[in-house]
C-alpha cells in the first residue's frame, strides 16, 4: 500500500513539472503556473534603447533614450515569455520603430530591420529588410481572447508602456488562439489606447535621456524627458511608397503604412542573470 502511495506520489509530481514546462498557445497559463514563474522570477526587467540622428542647432547629432521596464509577469505572463525570449536571442536589435499613429499617439517597432545604405536617389531613401524572426504567433492575453485570468486586473496602459496586439488582419483557423507576434507597441502616453486587442505587459520604470556628448539625464520617479517626447513625436513625417525588401534582389511595396522619414533604431536588453532557459515554451 505504501508502495503504490509512493508511485502515486511520484507520478503527481512529474505530472506538475511537465505541465509548468510546455504551453500550448491554445490555451493560457494557470494561476498556479504564473504564481510558480513569479516565484522564482519575481517582476523582470528590460532596458529598450531607441537611437536617432537629428540636427541641433545645425550640427548633426547622436541622441539616444534609454527606457527600463518593469515586466508584467504576473497579469501577462504569455507576453512576457515570448518577448523574454525573443529579446534574449536577438531579435529586436536593429530593428526599428516603422510607424508613429498621431490619432492613437502610440509606435511600432520590431518588425522590420534597418540597414545603413541608399537604394534610390529620393532624400532618406533607406533599406529595410522583413524582420522574419519575429514571424511567431502565441495566444496574447486580450479580452478578445476571453482571458480571465489576471490576477491583480489588465495592466494598463502608462506613458512608453509596452504591448503586443491581436493581428486581426490574419484569416487563419484559430486565429484567436495564435494572434499575437513578436512586434511591440509603445505607447507614448497613458490616453493611446482602450481596447480588447491590446495586452500590455511591460511599464516603464526610468528613462534616461542623453544628446550628443552630453552626460545622460536620468528622469526620477518614472518622469518622461520633455525633449525626448518631444523628438519622438516630432518624427511623424511619412513618405509614401516606402520600400522594403525582402532580401538583397526582391523588393516589395508596403501600402499598408508608411515607415517614418526619421529612423530610430532599436536595441532591447534583459536585465538579470536569471536562467531563462526555465521559461515555458510557448506558441509557435
Amino acid at each position: 500500500m505504501k508502495k503504490a502511495l509512493v508511485i502515486l506520489v511520484l507520478v503527481i509530481l512529474l505530472f506538475s513539472i511537465c505541465a509548468c514546462s510546455y504551453v500550448p498557445s491554445k490555451r493560457f497559463m494557470s494561476r498556479s503556473q504564473v504564481n510558480s514563474l513569479v516565484n522564482e522570477y519575481g517582476t523582470p526587467q528590460a532596458v529598450v534603447t531607441l537611437s536617432y540622428e537629428m540636427k541641433d542647432g545645425g550640427v548633426e547629432k547622436n541622441f539616444e533614450i534609454k527606457l527600463t521596464y518593469d515586466l508584467l509577469l504576473s497579469q501577462t505572463p504569455l507576453a512576457v515569455i515570448r518577448f523574454i525570449q525573443l529579446a534574449n536571442e536577438g531579435y529586436y536589435n536593429d530593428t526599428l520603430i516603422d510607424t508613429y499613429n498621431s490619432t492613437y499617439n502610440y509606435m511600432i517597432l520590431g518588425r522590420y530591420i534597418y540597414k545603413d545604405s541608399v537604394v534610390s536617389e529620393k532624400e532618406n531613401d533607406k533599406t529595410c529588410y522583413v524582420n522574419n524572426a519575429l514571424d511567431v504567433t502565441f495566444k496574447g492575453e486580450f479580452a478578445s481572447n476571453n482571458y480571465r485570468e489576471p490576477k491583480d486586473g489588465y495592466a494598463q496602459f502608462n506613458s512608453f508602456s509596452l504591448a503586443m496586439f491581436h493581428d486581426e488582419y490574419k484569416n487563419e483557423k484559430n486565429t484567436n488562439f495564435d494572434s499575437a507576434n513578436g512586434a511591440l507597441i509603445l505607447a507614448l502616453d497613458e490616453e493611446t489606447l482602450n481596447s480588447n486587442n491590446y495586452a500590455v505587459f511591460a511599464h516603464m520604470v526610468s528613462m534616461s535621456y542623453k544628446s550628443g556628448d552630453k552626460p545622460a539625464v536620468t528622469m526620477p520617479n518614472g518622469g518622461v524627458h520633455s525633449q525626448a517626447l518631444a523628438n519622438l513625436k516630432s518624427f511623424t513625417q511619412r513618405i509614401n511608397d516606402r520600400i522594403v525588401y525582402t532580401d538583397t534582389t526582391e523588393e516589395t511595396k508596403v501600402p499598408s503604412f508608411y515607415m517614418m522619414k526619421q529612423i530610430v533604431t532599436v536595441q532591447v536588453e534583459i536585465v538579470g542573470n536569471n536562467d531563462w532557459s526555465k521559461l515555458p515554451r510557448i506558441g509557435k
